[in-house]
């Protein structure tokens, strides 16, 4: 990170060894953290150490704390920007280049909006050429990592959003599991009534019974506690790997330990103090005759909570399926890639090049052309396309643009648009498809000064058919006019959580240097060795860098695909808490019902009818649940597709699967038990009569 004499002003650096003056003052000096540090000197003493950085010699000054992982600066190499040459200072003097991040520290009792118009202001005076800059917004610091309108990629950003989701599934799955605890408590009441009929029988308060059941409960929910702890000490640094963290457990740490004394009292509260009120205050007479279990089996309690957990499973079920189309849905928008075959090189420009200079234009034109055709020498290669750095799958860069078009009046605001500066084989690289016209031809000299549009860029200018042909007296990149030549069809340029923007290409002016390279199936290897060869031919003073198109595209969607996985896992913990809520809720109905059951197979009831009289009531409640979870789970998909742009429809035949699979569950669930209870001797269970 290169930073100025302000930043250690501004942010807290814990210093190691060597001094931040030293640093200030030696424009050829670099600071490093302990690690960065270690990793490369190993033991030998760090300070004064010296290291090529671009070629640049560097002395290390400086010696820092590694950077916490919760810090939104993860740069571990500082250099002060006083290091650049005077031709690179003057570049980063200039108000059209785009380098560097801005951090202001506001005087105590300042207005924010004040300042932002005062920013915006000075951004207005320094760019006369701009008709209209956008307004400044001042982000506070505490707010930087949930922001999401902010183009930078250097400081790392999380989903405000999907933080919410899954702490709220979290909370609902720990009650729905409190919950099932209560339930499954009741049912082994049935095999206990005696013992607790007895211990009142000879004189056992309800205090008594009460903290009996009290601290059984307690010892549960502790153990339930230190295995939790224990699998998250197991499964943490694969957790960490999943979300690229570092989180780390440190029970010493007071507010950790205050938040797990917190869910363990909870839990105890929400599954010990119901059963135990309820043991406590029931006659020894009902616990003697079994006759405990009517008086729960009256409350709707049970059915309530085992309905909400259904409808808790549905919703989940039906949000899985969601989000798997609508992932399948995104990769079925780029399938025509070959992403596995593509990938890019970014070579850089020549320090202090500057598009002024026509001497260091034509020579970088030539090595431009140079290392394209090195690629191509290669039979591994398929094609090699040249364009202004930019992504197939994530180019976000708009800016303003305003063309005079012939026959039309003129523009009273500019458009924003992205620029691609291509060659003439970037259509088919990115197989783009056009609706009219041609794309650019690299012998035909009028082409330098054309443009290739998309559908929506079409529309964002307003241009009328025929839209080829239509002229303008003023290029984007130079005073010569030009018309256009194609209109391509418009594709996903970017994530699918925004829309298309304009799109204008043109044929590179420049010689932006990099390279899209395709390379032939089963020879992507060779082509990797070859591209380092050219790379190493070219700038043997770079380590050679390359991004594959599937990576580039993993990265994308890397949010989308970590909701995918976290969905599943919580709809599959979901499902089991509802089997176990099912089970309970079988097990009272069973032990409840024994001798009804008993008198009915007396009478010559079969098997089926028995485990249909038990199941009739649980298949009812999933009736319910399914009508239910449908709205809900309408709102909750349609409020998580409104964040893509483009997105799939919810259908019927989502909720369909959903309820049968929410109906298979509970049937599944319930059967074993109501077989088991409808083949029982029952000699066994009428003899006590």
């Amino acid at each position: 990170m290169v930073v100025d004499n302000n930043w250690f002003d501004m942010f807290d650096y814990k210093i190691l060894q060597g001094s931040l003056d030293y640093f200030l003052e030696n424009p050829g000096s670099v600071i490093l953290t302990r690690s960065k540090a270690a990793n490369y000197f190993g033991n030998l003493p760090p300070l004064g150490q010296r290291l090529y950085i671009d070629s640049v010699e560097y002395s290390v000054a400086a010696i820092i704390e590694n950077i916490p992982a919760n810090s939104s600066f993860q740069q571990d190499v500082l250099i002060s920007n006083t290091a650049f040459n005077e031709k690179r200072k003057s570049i980063l003097d200039t108000w059209g280049y785009y380098s560097q991040l801005l951090f202001i520290k506001l005087s105590p009792g300042a207005s924010v909006e004040e300042a932002e118009k005062k920013i915006s202001k000075i951004f207005s005076e320094g760019q006369p050429w701009r008709d209209k800059s956008p307004p400044s917004r001042l982000v506070p610091l505490a707010d930087l990592h949930f922001e999401t309108d902010l183009l930078d990629r250097v400081i790392p950003h999380g989903n405000i959003r999907n933080l919410w989701i899954f702490s709220v599934l979290a909370v609902l799955l720990l009650a729905v599991a409190s919950v099932n605890f209560v339930n499954l408590s009741i049912g082994r009441i049935g095999f206990r009534m005696k013992e607790f009929g007895i211990r009142k029988t000879i004189g056992a308060s309800k205090y008594q019974l009460f903290i009996q059941v009290m601290v059984e409960t307690f010892l549960s929910v502790t153990m339930a506690a230190g295995v939790a702890l224990l699998l998250v000490v197991l499964f943490l640094p694969t957790f960490n790997v999943f979300i690229e963290r570092s989180l780390v457990l440190d029970l010493l740490d007071p507010w950790i330990g205050s938040l797990i004394l917190g869910v363990v009292l909870l839990v105890l509260t929400m599954t010990g103090l119901y059963p135990a009120l309820a043991l406590a205050t029931l006659r020894p007479v009902s616990l003697l005759k079994n006759e405990a279990l009517a008086g729960f089996s009256r409350q709707g309690f049970r059915k309530m909570s085992v309905t909400g957990q259904l409808v808790f499973t549905m919703v989940m079920l039906v949000g899985v399926v969601t989000i798997h189309r609508q992932f399948t849905f995104i990769q079925q928008q780029t399938e025509s890639y070959q992403m596995d075959q593509v990938f890019r090189l970014n070579f850089s420009f020549p320090v202090g090049f500057a598009s002024n200079d026509e001497v260091a234009v034509e020579h970088h034109m030539t090595r431009v052309t140079s290392v394209k055709t090195r690629l191509l020498a290669s039979s591994s290669i398929q094609f090699v396309s040249q364009v202004n750095g930019a992504s197939i799958v994530d180019d976000k860069r708009k800016q303003p643009v305003k063309v005079a078009w012939s026959g039309y009046s003129e523009q009273q605001e500019p458009t924003d648009a992205v620029m691609i500066w291509a060659d003439e084989n970037y259509a088919e690289m990115a197989n783009l498809t056009l609706v009219a016209g041609r794309w650019f031809n690299q012998a035909n000299a009028a082409d330098k000064y054309n443009l290739v549009l998309n559908e929506t860029a079409v529309k964002a200018f307003g241009l009328e058919e025929p839209v080829v042909g239509t002229s303008f007296a003023e290029g984007l990149m130079s005073d010569q006019g030009g018309i256009i030549i194609g209109v391509v069809k418009d594709y996903h340029h970017k994530s699918l959580h925004e829309k298309i923007d304009p799109i204008v290409f043109t044929l590179d002016p420049f010689g932006a240097p990099s390279y899209l390279v395709k390379a032939n199936a089963g020879s992507v290897t060779q082509a990797l060795d070859h591209a380092r060869k050219v790379w190493n031919e070219f700038t043997p003073e770079q380590p050679f860098e390359y991004a594959f198109l599937d990576e580039e595209f993993d990265r994308l969607y890397k949010d989308d695909r970590k909701a995918l996985m976290l969905s599943l896992t919580f709809g599959g913990l979901s499902v089991l808490l509802s089997c176990l809520g099912l089970l309970g809720m079988i097990t009272v109905s069973v032990l409840q019902r024994t001798k009804e059951i008993g008198i009915r197979k007396v009478l010559g009831a079969s098997v089926s009818g028995i485990v249909s009289l038990l199941s009739k009531n649980l298949v009812k409640l999933v009736v319910v649940a399914i009508h239910i979870a449908s709205p809900l789970a309408w709102y909750a998909m349609n409020r998580w597709l409104a964040d893509f742009a483009y997105r799939i429809a919810i259908e019927w035949w989502m909720f369909g699967i959903a309820g049968l699979m929410a109906v298979g569950i509970a049937l599944a669930t319930v059967s074993f038990q109501a077989v088991r209870a409808a083949v029982a001797n029952p000699v066994d269970s009428l003899r006590s009569e």
